[in-house]
């Protein structure tokens, strides 16, 4: 799980980021926690997707978090956002740019606690809930990977490979074919040309070609390709759709 943690104060940081990974370790929880000083800095490497959730101070030099959070609406209105501030005064302002959460920092350490635990809890729930694997045999043995760490699966005649988030790679025993007709179930998966099955979280940008976190560029099937942004248009909104289904704007 990415977390993000925008915070201007030092001590604030150290507090939070101390709770959110004795979280992580109680619960033998991988989070990838980035952390950053103020917006500015946050939104010059931001991308679609990149995060599972953001907690987001409002109060800080320049530029706010309401402000922050309004400009990430404008690419990704699907990532998680978790208010952090000690006044209640902008919460309808959260509520506009669809907060998950809206937490009022308060004084005593085991009261943020509780609060942080409570949203980390109701976020692994709903992954936890979802994650499924890809069954392939390595060396004899069953191997599951999750849906999720799966970033493109690419065909070259006879030679497979899958390649994940964390940069691992794989080279199963099993057609393309075989591999798209389990894939292919999950809506987050995309055929985008013949031998080319990409993860739909993990697009940055999609035209003439399919760019994907890390660098990964793929051609789009010219004749489709009108008919596959429109699918992912459509998988973008309803992951939008269904995430506030569950709660997404809670305040």
């Amino acid at each position: 799980m990415n977390i993000a943690l925008v915070e201007d104060l030092k001590d604030e940081q150290m507090r939070i980021s101390h709770i959110i990974k004795e979280y992580a370790s109680a619960n033998h929880i991988n989070i990838e926690l980035s952390i950053f000083n103020n917006a500015e800095s946050f939104l010059e490497s931001y991308r679609p997707l990149k995060y599972t959730l953001i907690f987001m101070d409002i109060y800080m030099d320049k530029m706010t978090g309401i402000e922050a959070a309004r400009q990430i609406r404008t690419i990704d209105n699907d990532t998680l956002i978790v208010f952090l501030t000690t006044s209640r005064d902008h919460a309808f302002s959260a509520f506009d740019v669809h907060a998950y959460h809206y937490i009022i920092k308060p004084e005593s350490d085991e009261s943020l606690k509780t609060s942080l635990n409570k949203v980390l809890d109701d976020i692994t729930a709903m992954h936890s809930a979802n994650i499924e694997k890809l069954i392939i045999s390595l060396n004899g043995a069953d191997t599951g990977i999750p849906y999720h760490n799966i970033k493109y699966v690419s065909s070259n005649r006879n030679y497979v490979q899958i390649i994940c988030k964390n940069g691992s790679e794989y080279h199963p025993r099993m057609t393309f074919s075989k591999i798209c007709d389990i894939l292919g179930k999950d809506h987050r998966f995309l055929c985008i040309n013949r031998g080319i099955l990409i993860n739909m979280d993990y697009i940055i940008d999609f035209g003439d070609t399919c760019e994907l976190e890390g660098g990964h560029t793929f051609p789009v099937n010219v004749r489709e390709k009108k008919s596959l942004n429109q699918i992912r248009r459509n998988y973008v909104f309803n992951k939008l759709h269904n995430r506030h289904d569950l709660g997404g704007a809670n305040i």
